[in-house]
């Protein structure tokens, strides 16, 4: 029996799909150019560091860090998740959370080494911890590239890499503005690099925007929380150092303590710990449903 042969597509069906393609190409465009304007922001943080500039270049990465907070809800929110989307967001995150505020500690160190006329050994011990944060900072993206690709979770592995970067620039910040800038000052801030580097290859689970969005699903309470960050920040706009400041390192210190709680917690209750429930002599199967 022969089937009839198929019709041919019309000029307005091949016009609706065509604008339908272009209106998808339209939508993935938009968070791609936002991860790119992250990326052209940690570049320039690079050359303001280089230049001497250091107070721009710590504000500069801010801003990657506030543009890479969005290209990820807006990529959600359009349907445009892509794997071309999750590459170029990690290596644009390479560049403005890893390598950028690396040379920028770098650049302040060996300036500061230089005025003093130190030994050598400063400015090697400053190349080696730069190094180790920026590697760390790329293993933990790579880790991530792995995770998600695997499944979707409401918690990271490790310290992200933007809250890395920003809790060492704000620190920075501070240091400049509110303290002593002094040569000891800025040799502590070697040792946050390391914590910050240990924290980020850690698996200590760190909470995403994705479960805070998840708790409050209404677009209005999302709305209100919105307009009073802004509103904090346009009061404290003087202190924006310092307000940054305790939202990194709430947020870190926050979740070092819930992640070591839960380990403990899972570790109490682990497959390999024996327990004995006593109930006393009137245990019964309503007691053991209640558990």
């Amino acid at each position: 029996m022969e089937t009839a042969p198929a019709k041919p597509r019309g000029i307005m069906h091949r016009m609706r799909e065509d604008s339908s393609t272009a209106a998808r190409r339209r939508v993935y465009v938009v968070p791609n150019l936002i991860t790119a304007a992250s990326l052209f922001s940690g570049m320039c943080a690079i050359i303001a560091a280089a230049d001497g500039f250091f107070v721009q270049a710590c504000y500069l990465i801010l801003l990657s860090a506030v543009l890479d907070a969005l290209d990820g809800p807006i990529a959600r929110l359009t349907r445009s998740t892509s794997p071309f989307g999750l590459e170029f967001d990690s290596l644009s995150d390479a560049i403005a959370f890893g390598v950028a505020p690396a040379f920028l500690m770098f650049r302040k160190l060996s300036m500061i080494e230089d005025a003093v006329a130190l030994h050598q050994f400063a400015a090697q011990m400053a190349i080696g911890v730069c190094g180790l944060y920026a590697v760390c900072g790329a293993v933990r993206l790579a880790r991530y590239n792995i995770q998600a690709a695997q499944e979707e979770k409401l918690t990271f592995t490790g310290l992200p890499i933007p809250a890395a970067a920003g809790t060492l620039v704000s620190t920075f910040l501070v240091v400049q503005q509110y303290l002593e800038d002094s040569r000891s000052l800025h040799r502590m801030i070697l040792v946050l690099m390391v914590l910050l580097a240990y924290l980020m290859v850690s698996t200590y689970p760190f909470p995403s925007i994705k479960s805070l969005t998840r708790k409050t699903k209404r677009s209005f309470n999302n709305f209100i929380t919105l307009v009073f960050a802004i509103f904090t920040l346009v009061i404290f706009r003087e202190h924006l150092a310092l307000v940054t400041f305790v939202v990194f390192m709430g947020y870190l210190g926050i979740s070092v303590i819930s992640g070591y709680r839960r380990r403990r917690a899972w570790g109490a209750f682990s497959p390999g710990t024996n327990l004995t429930l006593d109930s006393g002599p009137d245990n019964d199967s309503d007691a053991t449903e209640d558990q």
